[in-house]
């Protein structure tokens, strides 16, 4: 069977079995335990059949346990192996008497522990796994989290389906990122995590999800990578039809030395990586927030021409100068608004307290919803701008509960900029930069509203910016290499 076809059944399994599952559960155990990946699978609807695996054990929580994989009555889709590490091999060489090719090692004590009883284990692993056949995935991983299908590998976490794809060799950094692409409304088709990646390495998902139907992005943290070329020549094929966003940890000397302690790997030359993102058009990150914060822009706005920028806040003096760096420094421009756009500004934004000069102090435009729509439909035809950032800074909120605006005239304000996310606008992109949300309570409620309405928000000018650049430059890349960028 192929690649493709062997990852399909693990993705979409019709029956899992869990190896090393025990009647209790240690009491603050550091790690996942078969039994919790059994309840796991089962309070998350999983629609497939799982079958409990222990020697010793006829029954469990009323579902018929099985002494090894052998006596399972069925073909298994996936084998989930959580016994002790030493104990490992014996049951990946099951799994190739039993017909099991996908198989996920969850178990921890091998290469990652520095120890040389360790890598041996490992390599013992490995060439089992090789022999036989099987795409095994880790050891020291979380596996697979699949939420069509209810495969869920992670405790109160939303199993919300869509089109982005995370592939990490950080169980954890799983876990956070799922919840927080749920948070803005962002579902994910396939989680990974790898692990010490002795046989399945991230290639081989990546090469998966090329041609995945339910995947639109590729989110990647990577600490090492055993075939760049091959990294190098995927991404290169998959990015201008689906953007690839990659973390790559270890590039300083201390982050490398963590590596080899995470995962016992090497994590490369900064160098290497500098080409690379050059060569291949992957969108470069250094941060879980700015993987969402990207995504989520990608996601939701159209295709821009450039990286021009007009933003619209609510505080002069040194704000509007830390703005003016802010935007400077992540990349983007702030150019001089044209002539025309001024004067038809100035026909309805007076000057006391206010200004028209990009960055624009305009807090009295900020509250009435006509007078905004009317200002980013003069910025939006403006040919020097491309983007349109509206920054609401502390101080706005503090005078909208100081003097205590009403929310009848706040959801007209909100209404007003529900038209910028709505299908029908054709101008340019406008985004919400707002920061310190918790604090206010009107606040919350209004970046509610308009996440619901489909307004993109960060949280603070230097996100909103940093993810436009980097929005910019994948679009920019696909154009200078003639290639057709991501569907809508």
């Amino acid at each position: 069977m192929t690649l493709h076809s062997d990852l399909e059944k693990a993705f979409n399994p019709e029956a899992v079995a869990v190896v090393g599952v025990s009647s209790r559960e240690k009491p603050f155990h550091p790690g996942y335990t078969g039994l919790r990946f059994l309840r796991l699978l089962r309070s998350s609807g999983f629609r497939g059949r799982v079958y409990p695996i222990n020697p010793k054990l006829d029954e469990l929580e009323g579902a018929k346990a099985y002494p090894s994989l052998l006596s399972v009555p069925e073909p298994l889709d996936l084998v989930i192996i959580t016994v002790p590490a030493a104990s490992v091999p014996g049951v990946l060489e099951d799994c190739a008497k039993a017909g099991a090719r996908n198989v996920h090692i969850c178990t921890s004590g091998f290469d990652e522990t520095g120890e040389v009883e360790g890598g041996m284990l490992q390599e013992r692993l490995r060439e089992i796994a090789l022999t036989a056949g099987l795409r095994a995935t880790g050891p020291n991983c979380m596996g697979y989290h699949v939420p069509s299908v209810g495969l869920n590998m992670y405790e109160g976490v939303p199993l919300l389906p869509g089109p982005v794809a995370f592939v990490s060799q950080s169980g954890s950094y799983g876990m956070y990122l799922v919840r927080q692409f749920a948070s803005v409304g962002i579902g994910v088709s396939k989680f990974i995590s790898y692990g010490n990646a002795t046989v399945m390495d991230a290639t081989d998902y990546l090469e998966y999800l090329a041609t995945d139907a339910e995947t639109r992005v590729i989110c990647m943290y990577l600490e090492s990578i055993k075939d760049g070329r091959k990294l190098t020549k995927l991404v290169s094929q998959i990015s201008p039809a689906k953007p690839v966003i990659i973390w790559k940890g270890g590039v300083t000397e201390s982050g490398s030395r963590a590596v080899t302690t995470h995962t016992g790997t090497l994590a490369g030359d900064a160098q290497v990586w500098d080409a690379f993102f050059r060569q291949t058009g992957a969108i470069r990150v250094a941060s879980l927030e700015e993987i969402v914060d990207v995504t989520m822009t990608l996601l939701r706005l159209k295709p821009g021409s450039g990286r021009r920028v007009a933003v619209l806040g609510n505080a002069g003096g040194g704000t509007n100068v830390a703005r003016g760096d802010i935007c400077a420094e992540e990349g983007l421009e702030m150019p001089m608004l044209s002539e025309e756009t001024v004067t038809k500004l100035l026909e309805f934004i007076p000057l006391i307290n206010q200004s028209v000069m990009n960055p624009m102090d305009v807090p009295g435009v900020l509250i009435d919803g006509p007078q905004l729509v009317r200002t980013i439909s003069l910025l939006s035809a403006d040919p020097l701008i491309d983007f349109i950032i509206i920054h609401l800074s502390d101080n706005f909120f503090d005078l909208w509960e100081a003097h205590g605006v009403s929310t009848e005239f706040m959801s007209r304000v909100e209404e007003c900029m529900s038209r910028f996310a709505d299908s029908s606008w054709s101008g340019k992109p406008v985004v919400l930069a707002m920061q310190n949300l918790d604090r206010y309570r009107n606040a919350t409620g209004f970046a509610g509203h308009m996440k619901d309405t489909g307004i993109i928000i960060y949280g603070s000018l230097g996100r909103a910016c940093r993810a436009l650049n980097r929005f910019a430059r994948y679009h920019e890349f696909i154009a200078e290499n003639n290639r057709s960028p991501m569907p809508a």
